[in-house]
């Protein structure tokens, strides 16, 4: 009951941060327009206040969605207010769902945005194997928002679901601190957990999402 209560005011900040900026019109285009789910409202509040708060260059999208809208309005607010231009780096690994995010996504926040059609592939941190996206643009990543790719690999003949490594393979070679927000992929989560150390790692239960933030790759604990 509890935690139900806290899912309720946390969904009711959602719809009140959705309305005051003026987002509930964008999520209506959205929805008529795509025909994929989408995530949930308050996954939208923690990236779009995440992105005014700390105006993040470079982000990457792990998997291209509404959310992609949500990102990109942001960045245009930051742009318009503060003169920070920054881009989402949109990343799909299924060809259908890419086609239709290009050609459905608003005019005015076209600049804000690049898509990428990329396959997923495998990739192995010490002990930890997973998926990623085969090719990434080469940019000084802030922020990773993981909801793609596809998390099952096929390995020896069985099949297993696995964590996401885009945000481990970037840290290898960055040479900035980047900031990882996980959409209710307690894989991926728990992964985590294990390269940096659980107290890197934080898991918002009543919003769903992991986070984690400011890491180098000094803080690859796992090796």
């Amino acid at each position: 009951m509890l935690r139900s209560k806290n899912e309720q005011k946390i969904n009711k900040f959602a719809r009140e941060y959705i309305k005051l900026n003026n987002l509930d019109k964008l999520l209506e285009s959205a929805d008529n327009a795509s025909t994929s789910t989408g995530a949930e409202l308050p996954d939208y509040v923690a990236l779009h206040s995440y992105i005014l708060q700390y105006k993040p260059t470079y982000i990457l999208e792990c998997g291209t969605g509404k959310s992609t809208w949500i990102l990109a309005h942001a960045l245009q607010k930051n742009h318009l207010e503060s003169g920070v231009l920054g881009k989402v780096i949109s990343m799909e690994s299924v060809d259908i769902w890419y086609n239709e995010a290009k050609k459905i996504f608003p005019s005015e926040l076209q600049q804000y945005v690049e898509f990428h059609y990329s396959p997923a592939t495998t990739y192995q941190y010490s002990i930890i194997r997973g998926t990623c996206f085969t090719k990434v643009p080469d940019y000084q990543y802030d922020l990773f928002f993981v909801d793609g790719p596809e998390l099952t690999v096929t390995h020896d003949g069985y099949s297993y679901d696995t964590a996401n490594m885009d945000f481990i393979r970037y840290l290898i070679t960055a040479i900035k601190p980047a900031t990882a927000i996980i959409d209710t992929r307690m894989r991926t989560c728990a992964a985590y957990g294990l390269i940096f150390g659980q107290k890197k790692v934080k898991y918002l239960r009543g919003w769903m999402l992991g986070i984690i933030e400011n890491v180098t790759k000094k803080d690859l604990k796992l090796n």
